[in-house]
């Protein structure tokens, strides 16, 4: 773990707090979604630039198809765990809002692809080499966690049990990546619970 690390995790709070803070000052619902993409566009090109300057295989960050029918059934696997969890323990808040399915389903897939390569494929991963699995895990579903706070558009994510929802969920989904070493089961479930916990108008 690298001290550029924390100070790039930082940034990216700080961005995501200053822009979705001011999410509503856009009617124009393209634009406003364009402009929140920025933090979510760097949570992707960080972890990639990182690995292509160290010249590294981007399989490290959990960019490969090797073990996919493994990461299928973890990921689905996962999601349902999460579905019981959230059912029977956590008081459940829908996670998003959107006029139609088909842009719910672009924007989880972007959601859970640019969060999952940068907390699980390079945060965790480093965490990993630096303390262990164990607390690599536990710590990174803490930033995981912690960086919902930045959604300020939506009280949702204040609430204590949304952020242990949270961390809960990252915890299984950083799990998943140790056990498939790739990110298709994060991705899946994160994907899969995205979209089951929206409504639709």
């Amino acid at each position: 773990m690298k001290k550029r690390d924390i100070f790039i995790f930082i940034f990216i709070f700080v961005v995501s707090w200053l822009i979705f803070d001011n999410f509503y000052l856009f009617s124009n619902i393209f634009i406003r979604w364009s402009i929140g993409a920025i933090p979510l566009l760097i949570c992707i090109f960080y972890p990639l630039f990182v690995t292509f300057k160290e010249k590294e295989n981007f399989s490290t960050i959990g960019l490969t198809f090797k073990n996919w029918p493994q990461g299928v059934l973890w990921g689905l696997g996962i999601t349902l765990a999460i579905v019981i969890l959230n059912k029977i323990f956590i008081q459940n808040h829908p996670l998003a809002s959107f006029n139609n399915v088909g842009f719910g389903i672009v924007y989880w897939a972007f959601l859970s692809f640019s969060q999952e390569i940068f907390f699980r494929g390079y945060f965790q991963k480093n965490l990993e080499k630096a303390y262990g699995n164990l607390l690599g895990l536990i710590i990174t579903s803490c930033f995981f966690a912690l960086w919902h706070i930045s959604i300020r558009f939506s009280p949702v994510w204040v609430i204590p049990s949304s952020l242990l929802k949270v961390f809960i969920a990252g915890l299984l989904w950083g799990l998943s990546f140790q056990k498939t070493k790739n990110l298709i089961a994060p991705c899946l479930s994160h994907f899969l619970i995205g979209v089951f916990f929206s409504v639709y108008r």
